[in-house]
C-alpha cells in the first residue's frame, strides 16, 4: 500500500514536470497523502518500538565508577595561579555531602564552593591560595555516577602553586585507645612546626581524615621531620583547643621517604620470581586516640525534688567536697546531711533542719574546684536558689499548718518504705539494702540471718556494715555458700531515718547461685611483665572480673558466668590498678591495651584452659576480626 502511494504520487509530480497543471483536487489529493504518509510513518516507529514487552538490552550493568578523562589545571599541575578547577569525567557525576566530605590540606580559611555540571567537578576556591604549595582536595566517597550510582572511592586531586609539587605521603590506622576499635571521621594533621605547643594553637600543614577501618593516608608531603597527631575537631579548626575533643600524637619524629619491599610471584607450580616496588614510607603508623581527663568542671543540673532534699549534678567527678553557704544564715552546715554519689560527680544534700525545710525558698552560695583557661585550679562559686515547687495545689499543706499540735501528736509514725530485695545472689556478690533516705540509727538485736540447711532454718551470724562510699547503703556481711537458701529477717522499727521514719517488719529470702552456674578461666600468660593485670570484658566492653598476675603468670578466674568474653591485659604503668588516659602536656601515651586473640567462651560448670603469648598480639588481625563493626561509634 505504502508502495502504491509513493507511486501515484511520483506520478503526479512527473506530471507537473511535464507541464501539466494540476487540478485543485489534485492538490489537495497530494497533500493528504503526504499527511497520511507521516502518520504512517509514525505509528510503525511506536509500533516497532513497542512490540517488545521488555527493555531494550543495553548490556551488562555498569558497575564502574566514573573516571577521570582531563581537567584544568593537569592533574599534578605547577605554578597554578588561578581559583577555579574543572575536572572532567566520563560521564554524568553527582555529589554527595561534599561539604564535610572534602578534605582541603593544607586548610583553607574560606571552604570552596563545590558544583557539578553534568560531567565535570567544578571547584571555585573564595580566597588567594599560599604560593608556593602543594594542594591536596581528597573528596573520600563523594562523587558518584549518575545511572547507577558506582561510587568513586578515595578520589584526590593534586596541584601545587609553585615550581614544585611534593610528593611524599605517610600512612597507616588510628585506633581507639581503650578498645582497640578503628576510629572513623577523625582528622589526622600533619606539623613541620615540631614545638609542642603547634599543636595547640596552630593550624598543620597537611591533614587527612581517617575511613570506616581508622585508616589513613596524608598526601603531597616534602622532605623533611615531622609531628603527627590525630583529633575528633568539635569546632573545625583543625588543631586542639576543646577539652572535650578526643586527640591521639605518635610518639616519635616522623620523616617520610621512599623505599622498597620484595613481591613474590609464581609463574608456574614449581617457579616462582621475586620483583621489587615501590612504597611510600612509613605507612604503618599507629596511633591511639583518647580522651585527657581536664574537662573544666561545671554543674550540669541542680533541683529540689523534695522540701527535704536538693541534688547537684556535675559534668566530671569532684577533686573535692562541695563548699556550701546559706545565704542570710549564720556560719554552719549543720542544716544537712551531705552525700557524694559513688562516682563523685553527683551531691545531695538531705536537709534535717525543719525551718528549712518548710521554706519554699533556699538561697545557698556553692563553690567547687574547677580550672582556668592556663589549666591552674580556682575555687569557682554559684549562687542559686533551691526553690520547691508545691505539686497539686497547696491547699494541703496549708490544711497540715493550720493542725494544731494534738493533731500531729495522733498522726501515725512514718513508714520507712524499702526498695525490692534480690532473690539471687552471686557467690561473690553482696546482700545489700539501701535505704531512701539516710539511716539515723539500727537495732541490731532485731536483725536476724538464717541459713536454710535441710529445710530448717537455722540462725547463722553476720555483720552489718554502711557502705563507705554510699551512705544509704548498708552491706550483710557473709561467707555466702553457692547454692544455699538464706533468709534475713528485720524486726519492726530495727532502722529509723534521719526524719524519725521507721522500718515495717522485714522478711526476705534469697538464693545464693550454685558453683555448678558458673564456668572457670584458666590462662598462662607467657613472659608476662610484672606490672600488667588482667580483665576479662563482655560484649558490651564491661569489666566483669580483674585478677593480678602471680609470677608464674598462671591465674585461674572463677565464678565467671556463662557468655562469651575478651581478655586483655592493661599494662599498668603507674600501679594504680586502673587503666590510664593519656595527657598531651606531658607526653604520656594512654595505657597499653593487649587482646587475646579470640574470644572465650565460657559454659556452666566447664574449665577453659588458654595459652596466650601477648608478644604475638597482632592490631590489625584483632581489629579485622573483633572490632571492626564498632568502628567510629566511639
Amino acid at each position: 500500500m505504502l508502495r502504491s502511494i509513493i507511486s501515484r504520487y511520483a506520478s503526479l509530480l512527473a506530471r507537473e514536470g511535464m507541464g501539466e497543471r494540476l487540478t485543485l483536487h489534485t492538490l489537495t489529493y497530494m497533500k493528504n497523502t503526504l499527511l497520511f504518509i507521516a502518520l504512517l510513518g509514525i505509528f510503525i516507529y511506536m509500533g516497532g518500538g513497542c512490540a517488545s514487552t521488555g527493555y531494550p538490552e543495553g548490556g551488562p550493568k555498569d558497575e564502574a565508577p566514573p573516571m577521570m578523562v582531563k581537567s584544568t589545571p593537569a592533574l599534578n599541575a605547577l605554578n597554578f595561579k588561578g581559583k577555579e578547577i574543572v575536572i572532567s569525567f566520563n560521564e554524568i557525576i553527582v555529589i554527595k555531602d561534599v561539604f564535610t566530605k572534602l578534605i582541603i590540606s593544607p586548610p583553607v580559611n574560606k571552604r570552596p564552593a563545590v558544583t557539578s555540571r553534568g560531567r565535570d567537578l567544578v571547584i571555585k576556591f573564595e580566597e588567594d591560595l599560599q604560593p608556593n604549595t602543594t594542594y591536596t582536595l581528597d573528596f573520600s566517597d563523594a562523587i558518584s555516577d549518575n545511572n547507577e550510582n558506582n561510587v568513586l572511592q578515595n578520589f584526590r586531586f593534586s596541584f601545587a602553586t609553585g615550581t614544585d609539587i611534593d610528593s611524599l605521603s605517610i600512612s597507616g590506622h588510628l585506633f581507639d585507645a581503650a578498645t582497640l576499635a578503628p576510629v572513623a571521621g577523625a582528622f589526622v594533621v600533619v606539623y613541620s612546626n615540631l614545638a609542642d605547643s603547634a599543636f595547640r594553637t596552630q593550624v598543620p600543614i597537611r591533614l587527612a581524615k581517617t575511613d570506616e577501618k581508622g585508616a589513613f593516608s596524608v598526601q603531597n608531603l616534602a622532605a623533611g621531620q615531622y609531628r603527627v597527631y590525630a583529633l575528633e575537631d568539635a569546632n573545625r579548626n583543625y588543631f586542639y583547643d576543646q577539652p572535650g575533643e578526643r586527640i591521639a600524637w605518635h610518639p616519635q619524629l616522623i620523616e617520610p621517604t621512599i623505599g622498597y619491599r620484595e613481591r613474590t610471584d609464581s609463574i608456574a607450580p614449581d617457579s616462582v620470581v621475586t620483583s621489587e616496588y615501590q612504597v611510600f614510607l612509613p605507612d604503618s603508623l599507629q596511633l591511639f586516640m583518647f580522651q585527657e581527663d581536664n574537662a573544666v568542671q561545671y554543674m550540669k543540673n541542680n533541683k529540689r525534688p523534695a522540701r527535704n532534699k536538693v541534688d547537684f549534678v556535675f559534668n566530671r567527678p569532684l577533686e573535692k567536697p562541695l563548699e556550701i553557704n546559706r545565704i542570710g544564715a549564720d556560719a554552719g552546715n549543720d542544716w544537712f546531711l551531705y552525700e557524694q554519689g559513688i562516682f563523685a560527680d553527683s551531691v545531695t544534700l538531705w536537709i534535717t533542719d525543719s525551718t528549712v525545710i518548710k521554706s519554699d525558698s533556699l538561697f545557698m552560695v556553692i563553690g567547687y574546684m574547677a580550672k582556668d583557661s592556663l589549666n591552674q585550679p580556682f575555687l569557682k562559686t554559684d549562687t542559686l536558689n533551691a526553690y520547691f515547687f508545691e505539686v497539686g495545689g497547696g491547699e494541703s499543706s496549708q490544711r497540715q499548718r493550720r493542725r494544731g499540735k494534738d493533731d500531729k501528736e495522733k498522726e501515725a509514725s512514718p513508714v520507712l518504705t524499702l526498695p525490692t530485695l534480690a532473690r539471687t545472689l552471686d557467690v561473690l556478690g553482696e546482700f545489700s539494702i539501701v535505704f531512701p533516705t539516710p539511716i539515723a540509727d539500727y537495732n541490731r538485736s532485731k536483725l536476724h540471718l538464717f541459713q536454710q540447711i535441710d529445710t530448717i532454718q537455722t540462725p547463722i551470724d553476720f555483720q552489718i556494715e554502711k557502705d563507705s562510699l554510699q551512705m544509704r547503703r548498708y552491706i550483710v556481711k557473709h561467707v555466702w555458700e553457692s547454692g544455699e537458701k538464706y533468709l534475713f529477717i528485720a524486726d519492726s522499727a530495727a532502722f529509723a531515718d534521719v526524719y524519725d521514719a521507721k522500718t515495717d517488719s522485714i522478711g526476705h529470702s534469697f538464693n545464693v547461685k550454685s558453683i555448678d552456674s558458673y564456668g572457670i578461666i584458666r590462662i598462662g600468660v607467657i613472659n608476662h611483665q610484672p606490672n600488667w593485670f588482667l580483665q576479662v570484658l563482655d560484649r558490651q566492653d564491661k569489666v566483669v572480673r580483674q585478677a593480678t598476675l602471680p609470677k608464674n603468670g598462671k591465674r585461674a578466674l572463677t565464678f565467671i558466668p556463662p557468655g562469651e568474653y575478651f581478655i586483655r591485659i592493661v599494662d599498668d604503668v603507674n600501679g594504680n590498678g586502673k587503666w590510664d588516659t593519656g595527657i598531651l602536656d606531658t607526653q604520656t601515651q594512654p595505657e597499653r591495651i593487649i587482646y587475646f586473640h579470640k574470644t572465650v567462651n565460657v559454659r556452666a560448670n566447664w574449665d577453659v584452659t588458654e595459652e596466650w603469648t601477648p608478644a604475638e598480639f597482632n592490631i590489625y588481625d584483632f581489629v579485622q576480626q573483633f572490632r571492626q563493626k564498632t568502628a567510629g561509634r566511639r
